[in-house]
């Protein structure tokens, strides 16, 4: 894998893990960036895990020829195997996927990035993706050679995010109530300046 190649992958069915897909999150980097860690089962995750190693594997090969040091770089995988809360090994695969929400290029050109959602049938959507949703992500992989830090590795860059089974994010805010009785929106719906509003749902259903 050339230093400028850039191959395309689509991930196995997995769980999303701290999804920020609808929007970027700005913690670390003002411009933000589009991340999700994707949760996948072992058997499910090795012909991806089999697929990457050797794209890792060649690029560094290929970029020892021209600077011989590369070829003792450690390398550094986009995933890991998951381990439970006392550190035991789940048998799943965190898979890693991030994409800066903005590119600043070489001519001074900002651009922005957006990843598209879609739903089973994969039709555009822009439904809130929250952590525990089952997803398949349409990736780049970008090789890189760090010197700072002696390693090699690739970044998996989502274009693309197939939602198959949903999880809404919710807020923490809205979470901390509980349900009561009382307004409620559907309600709501029924008597809309003075005239029955669930009807007119209705009707224009049938189109």
């Amino acid at each position: 894998m050339a230093q400028n190649t850039q191959m395309k992958i689509v991930s196995p069915r997995g769980i999303a893990v701290y999804p920020w897909l609808n929007r970027p999150d700005t913690k670390f980097s003002p411009d933000g960036d589009f991340k999700v860690t994707l949760k996948v089962e072992a058997k499910e995750a090795a012909p991806l895990i089999e697929k990457l190693d050797e794209a890792l594997t060649k690029y560094q090969e290929q970029q020892a020829k021209a600077d011989p040091k590369i070829g003792r770089y450690s390398i550094t995988p986009p995933y890991e195997e998951e381990l439970d809360d006392q550190g035991n090994l789940t048998g799943n695969y965190l898979f890693k996927f991030k994409q800066k929400a903005v590119i600043n290029t070489k001519d001074g050109r900002s651009i922005d990035m957006k990843v598209a959602l879609v739903d089973a049938s994969r039709t555009p959507t822009t439904v809130n993706v929250g952590g525990g949703s089952e997803i398949k992500i349409a990736a780049t992989v970008f090789p890189y050679a760090m010197s700072t830090t002696k390693s090699v590795g690739l970044s998996l860059r989502p274009s693309a995010v197939q939602i198959l089974s949903l999880v809404s994010g919710t807020s923490n805010v809205v979470s901390m109530f509980d349900d009561e009785d009382g307004f409620k929106t559907q309600e709501a719906l029924t008597s809309v300046n003075g005239y029955n509003k669930s009807e007119e749902l209705d009707t224009a259903a049938d189109f």
